[in-house]
């Protein structure tokens, strides 16, 4: 087409001067496409659609107004929905005084605002704490700022108290107990009972536990464990280790107030719980009299929240120890 148009030009015959207008038209028109195109190159690109996160997320709120130690408890947060152009929501949540980024859950992004949950397990120790909840926004299309997402921050500030007894503040209602123990089950219009981790094991070793409730309220704790008379030895040996995980484990760190082993004749003796470990005589003797039941023992200990006798009596063929927290009264 290019040799054509110079051809034109070329030729001499009386038209000339009208295929000179025209092929010119051509070249001019040619021209404006080709700047056309150009110009399209260097435009402003629609913004639209770019993505938008929120301007802020939360609040965060706690379903608990009084957090004990190791006791669950669920955060919300309520999440809005005036974002533009989002693909997914994830969240990551933490509880610590340091951001530590817990289990990641992906929803679909809801048109109306809606609210995340996490459930936490109070920390063992009390305290302050920060929940957090950070919502990452992943975009349809990036951002004016060219980010794919954007991370979203909400923190709240939680006190962790430490508790009356066990995982339990006295007074509890059932529902808070139920909440408190998994697995518990009702007996009776005043009791919950379970299998319940027993701070006195090492490991994660559970006795039967008994929640006993007054008037709707949390008054008694009651644990009890076994161990079978025709094992015929050990029995004195194992009060006294629980003895000394009562007053001298970092778990409860109890005062003794007293102990004693009652015979069937009525004559008592006193325990020593530092030295009877040693003494091989003394442990055959009592040993026998609480597998023929003729003997018992009794201590108790306590602390500024509640009071714990410690029972040792033969329950049939089985020897049991059986404990009793009982709160303590305010001096």
């Amino acid at each position: 087409m290019f040799f054509d148009f110079l051809n034109i030009f070329a030729r001499p015959h009386c038209c000339g001067n009208i295929l000179k207008i025209s092929n010119m038209k051509r070249f001019i028109c040619f021209a404006a496409v080709a700047s056309a195109l150009a110009l399209s190159a260097c435009a402003p690109v629609d913004l639209t659609d770019h993505g938008r996160a929120p301007e802020s997320i939360g609040p965060i709120t706690v379903d608990r107004e009084r957090i004990g130690t190791g006791q669950p408890f669920r955060a919300t947060c309520v999440i809005p929905a005036d974002g533009h152009n989002i693909s997914s929501v994830e969240f990551y949540w933490s509880l610590a005084s340091a951001a530590q980024q817990a289990a990641v859950s992906v929803r679909d992004v809801a048109a109306e605002p809606q609210v995340e949950a996490h459930d936490f397990t109070a920390p063992d120790t009390e305290g302050t704490y920060a929940v957090r909840c950070t919502a990452r926004y992943v975009f349809g299309a990036p951002d004016t700022e060219g980010n794919v997402y954007r991370d979203m921050t909400c923190e709240e500030t939680v006190r962790v108290e430490a508790c009356d007894v066990l995982r339990s503040f006295w007074g509890d209602t059932m529902q808070e107990t139920e909440r408190n123990y998994a697995g518990l089950a009702a007996k009776g219009d005043d009791m919950l009972a379970g299998m319940v981790y027993d701070p006195l094991q090492y490991g994660s070793s559970e006795v039967v536990t008994g929640f006993r409730f007054s008037d709707g309220k949390l008054d008694r704790i009651l644990q009890t464990e076994e161990s079978a008379v025709s094992r015929g030895s050990g029995f004195y040996m194992y009060y006294l280790l629980l003895h000394h995980r009562i007053t001298r484990g970092t778990t409860l760190g109890l005062v003794c107030d007293s102990t004693v082993v009652a015979w069937a004749d009525g004559t008592t003796e006193t325990p020593d719980a530092e030295n009877d470990n040693k003494d091989k005589e003394k442990q055959e003797r009592i040993d026998a009299g609480l597998a023929s039941g003729e003997a018992t023992i009794t201590a108790v200990f306590h602390n500024d929240r509640y009071t714990l006798t410690l029972n040792v009596v033969k329950d049939g063929e089985h020897i049991a120890y059986d404990r009793t927290y009982s709160p303590r009264p305010a001096v």
